[in-house]
């Protein structure tokens, strides 16, 4: 994923940042303290940030991701023929599909409360490679 965080953050005016990667015994506590031993709800393993200067970045940042993402390639198929396919919805080739996007969570969005955090916004995601 760093790849391809480096390729998509490689516009002008946006910089990818690499966060720390979770150390062993910290991501251990946090599965049996916070996760009840469930593995399946251990995430953010690996960080990293794009910072990008417009929300037009923001939007072609997510048109990236969203052509290498399984779930991705959800997004137009309006007709509910393919309702419940998930044969239909994957890519056309293998080289194509390289991460899965499993949750977004969107602080640009005008119902999101920003005096929770000072004004502060973002688009935040979690991606399984």
């Amino acid at each position: 994923l760093t790849h391809r965080s480096e390729e998509a953050a490689a516009r002008p005016g946006m910089t990818l940042v690499r966060g720390p990667i979770k150390r062993p015994d910290r991501a251990l506590q946090k599965l049996v303290r916070v996760y009840g031993r469930d593995v399946a709800m251990l995430t953010d393993l690996v960080r990293c940030a794009v910072v990008a200067e417009d929300l037009q970045q923001v939007g072609a940042l997510m048109d990236a991701l969203d052509a290498r993402s399984v779930v991705g390639l959800a997004k137009g198929w309006e007709s509910k023929e393919h309702e419940g396919d998930e044969e239909a919805m994957l890519p056309r080739s293998h080289e194509e599909r390289v991460l899965r996007i499993t949750s977004i969570t969107n602080r640009f969005d005008e119902s999101y409360d920003d005096s929770k955090s000072g004004g502060y916004r973002d688009l935040s995601l979690n991606v399984e490679v």
